[in-house]
Protein backbone atom coordinates (compact mmCIF):
# COMPACT_ATOMS: atom_id res chain seq x y z
CA UNK A 1 0.00 0.00 0.00
CA UNK A 2 1.73 2.99 -0.54
CA UNK A 3 1.66 6.40 1.04
CA UNK A 4 -1.41 8.49 -0.72
CA UNK A 5 -3.74 5.56 -0.33
CA UNK A 6 -3.36 5.17 3.51
CA UNK A 7 -3.68 8.53 3.40
CA UNK A 8 -7.12 9.03 1.44
CA UNK A 9 -8.11 6.14 3.74
CA UNK A 10 -7.66 7.94 6.69
CA UNK A 11 -9.02 11.81 5.81
CA UNK A 12 -11.55 10.55 2.94
CA UNK A 13 -12.39 14.25 2.71
CA UNK A 14 -8.95 15.20 1.51
CA UNK A 15 -9.43 14.21 -1.94
CA UNK A 16 -12.07 16.37 -3.07
CA UNK A 17 -9.78 19.50 -1.83
CA UNK A 18 -8.83 21.81 -4.63
CA UNK A 19 -7.09 25.20 -5.03
CA UNK A 20 -10.94 26.96 -5.52
CA UNK A 21 -12.36 25.19 -2.45
CA UNK A 22 -9.37 25.91 0.05
CA UNK A 23 -9.74 29.93 -1.56
CA UNK A 24 -13.72 29.84 -0.52
CA UNK A 25 -13.17 28.74 3.19
CA UNK A 26 -10.30 31.17 3.81
CA UNK A 27 -12.36 34.31 2.46
CA UNK A 28 -15.30 33.23 3.89
CA UNK A 29 -13.64 32.89 7.00
CA UNK A 30 -12.00 35.86 6.75
CA UNK A 31 -15.53 37.61 5.78
CA UNK A 32 -16.96 36.10 9.21
CA UNK A 33 -14.04 36.83 11.48
CA UNK A 34 -13.89 40.29 10.58
CA UNK A 35 -18.08 40.40 10.21
CA UNK A 36 -18.16 39.60 13.72
CA UNK A 37 -15.61 42.24 14.75
CA UNK A 38 -17.60 45.08 13.08
CA UNK A 39 -20.64 44.07 15.26
CA UNK A 40 -19.09 43.79 18.31
CA UNK A 41 -17.72 47.29 17.67
CA UNK A 42 -20.82 48.43 16.95
CA UNK A 43 -22.60 47.11 19.91
CA UNK A 44 -19.78 48.44 22.12
CA UNK A 45 -20.49 51.87 20.51
CA UNK A 46 -24.30 51.81 21.15
CA UNK A 47 -23.25 50.89 24.83
CA UNK A 48 -21.20 53.39 25.21
CA UNK A 49 -24.07 56.23 23.56
CA UNK A 50 -26.71 55.17 25.82
CA UNK A 51 -24.69 54.90 28.73
CA UNK A 52 -23.46 58.58 28.50
CA UNK A 53 -27.21 59.85 27.69
CA UNK A 54 -28.08 58.47 31.04
CA UNK A 55 -25.49 60.77 33.20
CA UNK A 56 -27.41 63.76 34.24
CA UNK A 57 -25.41 66.88 34.44
CA UNK A 58 -25.15 68.55 37.36
CA UNK A 59 -27.60 71.49 37.77
CA UNK A 60 -26.28 75.25 39.02
CA UNK A 61 -25.82 75.52 42.70
CA UNK A 62 -26.94 79.26 43.77
CA UNK A 63 -23.87 81.62 44.45
CA UNK A 64 -23.19 81.28 48.38
CA UNK A 65 -21.33 83.80 50.32
CA UNK A 66 -18.50 82.34 51.93
CA UNK A 67 -17.35 83.34 55.59
CA UNK A 68 -14.36 85.16 56.43
CA UNK A 69 -11.42 82.32 57.28
CA UNK A 70 -10.44 82.27 60.61
CA UNK A 71 -7.34 84.09 61.24
CA UNK A 72 -4.62 81.85 63.28
CA UNK A 73 -1.21 82.45 64.97
CA UNK A 74 1.78 81.14 62.82
CA UNK A 75 1.64 78.29 60.95
CA UNK A 76 3.38 75.72 62.63
CA UNK A 77 6.69 73.96 61.46
CA UNK A 78 5.93 70.15 61.07
CA UNK A 79 9.20 68.82 60.29
CA UNK A 80 11.05 67.23 63.31
CA UNK A 81 14.14 68.75 64.71
CA UNK A 82 16.15 67.12 66.70
CA UNK A 83 20.18 68.02 68.22
CA UNK A 84 21.47 66.20 65.24
CA UNK A 85 19.51 68.25 62.72
CA UNK A 86 21.34 71.15 64.43
CA UNK A 87 24.87 69.71 64.68
CA UNK A 88 24.81 68.93 61.05
CA UNK A 89 23.81 72.61 60.25
CA UNK A 90 26.90 73.61 62.47
CA UNK A 91 28.90 71.61 61.06
CA UNK A 92 28.28 72.34 57.18
CA UNK A 93 27.76 76.24 58.14
CA UNK A 94 31.50 75.60 59.66
CA UNK A 95 33.50 74.32 56.43
CA UNK A 96 30.83 77.07 54.58
CA UNK A 97 33.06 79.63 56.68
CA UNK A 98 36.04 77.96 56.31
CA UNK A 99 35.87 77.90 52.55
CA UNK A 100 35.18 81.63 52.71
CA UNK A 101 38.09 82.13 54.92
CA UNK A 102 40.49 80.46 52.21
CA UNK A 103 38.73 83.02 49.59
CA UNK A 104 39.28 85.68 51.47
CA UNK A 105 35.13 86.19 51.83
CA UNK A 106 32.59 86.21 54.25
CA UNK A 107 29.92 83.18 53.29
CA UNK A 108 26.56 82.06 56.02
CA UNK A 109 23.83 80.35 55.23
CA UNK A 110 20.33 82.52 55.21
CA UNK A 111 18.02 79.41 55.76
CA UNK A 112 18.03 75.81 55.90
CA UNK A 113 14.90 73.89 54.78
CA UNK A 114 14.11 70.08 53.92
CA UNK A 115 14.83 68.24 50.71
CA UNK A 116 11.62 67.20 48.68
CA UNK A 117 13.35 65.02 46.74
CA UNK A 118 15.07 63.04 49.44
CA UNK A 119 14.84 59.38 48.87
CA UNK A 120 12.82 57.09 51.09
CA UNK A 121 15.33 54.13 51.00
CA UNK A 122 18.28 53.74 52.80
CA UNK A 123 21.93 54.42 51.38
CA UNK A 124 22.53 50.52 51.30
CA UNK A 125 19.65 49.91 49.93
CA UNK A 126 20.27 52.65 46.91
CA UNK A 127 23.79 50.80 46.36
CA UNK A 128 22.05 47.82 45.75
CA UNK A 129 19.73 48.80 43.83
CA UNK A 130 22.11 50.82 41.67
CA UNK A 131 24.44 47.61 41.79
CA UNK A 132 21.81 45.18 39.97
CA UNK A 133 20.60 47.51 37.63
CA UNK A 134 23.74 48.20 36.39
CA UNK A 135 23.90 47.17 32.36
CA UNK A 136 26.08 44.22 31.54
Amino acid sequence: MDLMALYNTLFPMTENLNASFVTAVVITGLCVVFLGLVILILFVWAFGKLFSRKQKKPEAVPDIPKAEPVKTAKPVDTAPSSADDDEIIAVIAAAVAAMGKADGKTYRIKSVRADKNRSSRSAWSLAGLQNNTNPF
